[in-house]
């Protein structure tokens, strides 16, 4: 399978999610701060408990930007060569449980709204900064490449963003004294820091 969307982040960072499964584990742990990241932040023993069984795969700090992202369950990657900025070696886990997965502006644990998630509405009634896709029950690994039209010199519309390539796997990847702020995902070309 593969999906191509356009996301464009108000604030910096992305993240992926099954709405069931991170609703579910906000209600295990009797979360009820709407603002999952500082709760997480503020409780690291559950943030990377959420990040290591796949609840939730944040990717920042990147500049609030228009990103394209390629969803891809296939072997080789969709991306033009010559675009490729990096690929991060790490392989990142992601349970899904609902056959749905989201990809937002990292607003969406910011303020989360479960209901809003677990109810998805339509594109046209969303404002561009999340979509989501399909992708069957499981356990997946992925790994994330990062790209940019080099050859494009109209900074502002050029392509880049994000190649997530899902690996649907038995056991979720163990990613242990990995800290997610230690990578660099800057694919904008203009930011300090960027690729």
């Amino acid at each position: 399978m593969f999906y191509k969307t356009n996301v464009s982040l108000n604030l910096t960072g992305l993240v992926l999610f099954d709405p069931v499964v991170l609703n579910d584990f906000c209600v295990k742990h009797k979360i009820e701060d709407t603002n999952l990241l500082d709760y997480f932040n503020n409780n690291p023993e559950v943030g990377n408990e959420a990040i290591n069984k796949g609840v939730l795969l944040p990717i920042y700090t990147i500049e609030a930007w228009d990103y394209t992202i390629f969803i891809n369950t296939e072997e080789k990657s969709k991306v033009n060569p010559e675009w490729k900025l990096f690929q991060i070696e790490t392989s990142f886990p992601l349970n899904i449980k609902s056959g749905n997965c989201i990809v937002s502006d990292i607003y969406a644990i910011l303020e989360w709204n479960a209901d809003y998630y677990l109810n998805f509405p339509p594109k046209e009634e969303r404002n561009g900064v999340d979509d989501i896709f399909k992708l069957s029950g499981g356990n997946y690994s992925v790994n994330i490449l990062g790209f940019r039209d080099k050859n494009n010199s109209d900074i502002e519309n050029r392509e880049c963003g994000y190649e997530l390539l899902f690996n649907k796997v038995e056991n979720l990847p163990i990613i242990e004294n990995v800290n997610i702020d230690d990578f660099n995902f800057k694919v904008d070309g203009v930011s300090e820091g960027s690729w």
